[in-house]
């Protein structure tokens, strides 16, 4: 799919150098950052439209010990080149497998993340070895659309923090830094403008614009589903419903950030359910 930021970010900011090997997958405009850490089987993790690959610190050291773990900027946010042309996300991930040399990996896909991974998995099957959607985008319709606009149209502290807050079941852990550094994107030349677009085209009435529940049970790899029950964001009932071969797992006190929230939980369901996978 065109890249979309389908729920707006928190990512093209400043940071040092990482201490875990990394580096630049050569795509037709400029380049696509990452990050590898651990060995063993591959599993790839995709962040969603609030934050860059650094919103995968509570997964990334503690799954590297038995796995090989990737982490990437989705083109435009993080370290990867903002995009001026027309893109795929799923060239885009799939040029960093490339680069990697990886030739079949595990899909962990966050929010936007999840729905990338649904059409990595789609266009390139071969290449997927099973989906972990948390919070996933294109499951259902709804979509706090005051959200998208609250966070469009924010431009200091005050109007922001409340849109933040609502990534959160626990509106403590929005931080004065994660204002400040969503605050700097937004403030990039050109994202203002960006968003805007890109709001316009993924949720035109207020809904999200591209589905993919009804397909989840085609695709040829095991699938699980993770929501938060106090998901303000997508609607955790989203994953009522799905096929029976997609396993379905709801946290009762997370929302739209599972995985920050109730790490310890989310780890361990992924963890189980790539042992399983392995294992069958």
């Amino acid at each position: 799919m065109i890249a979309a930021a389908l729920l707006v970010a928190l990512a093209a900011v400043p940071e040092p150098t990482p201490a875990a090997p990394s580096g630049f997958a050569r795509v037709a405009e400029p380049v696509i950052y990452y990050e590898t850490a651990g060995s063993g089987a591959p599993v790839v993790l995709i962040h969603g439209g609030q934050m860059d690959r650094r919103m995968w610190d509570p997964q990334f050291e503690s799954w590297s010990k038995q796995y090989r773990v990737v982490r990437y900027d989705v083109r435009g946010y993080g370290r990867s080149a903002v995009p001026t042309l027309p893109y795929s996300d799923v060239d885009d991930l799939l040029a960093v497998l490339d680069a990697l040399g990886i030739a079949r990996a595990h899909l962990v896909g966050h929010s936007l993340g999840g729905a990338i991974a649904q059409e990595v998995a789609r266009a390139a099957p071969d290449r997927v070895a099973s989906l972990t959607l948390i919070a996933s985008a294109g499951l259902g319709p709804e979509i706090d659309i005051g959200y998208i606009e609250g966070f469009t149209a924010a431009t200091g502290r005050r109007d922001l923090k409340p849109q933040l807050e609502k990534l959160f079941a626990d509106s403590a852990l929005v931080t004065r830094d994660m204002i400040d550094d969503v605050l700097k994107y937004k403030r990039l030349d050109g994202v203002d403008a960006a968003l805007r677009a890109i709001a316009a085209a993924s949720f035109p009435g207020g809904r999200q614009a591209v589905l993919s529940r009804d397909r989840l049970g085609g695709l040829r790899v095991p699938v699980q589903v993770i929501v938060g029950a106090k998901d303000r964001i997508i609607p955790a009932d989203h994953a009522n419903g799905l096929p029976g071969t997609v396993a379905v797992h709801r946290l009762e006190n997370a929302g739209h950030m599972a995985h920050m929230e109730a790490a310890g939980e989310v780890n361990r369901l992924v963890e189980g359910f790539l042992a399983g996978v392995r294992a069958g």
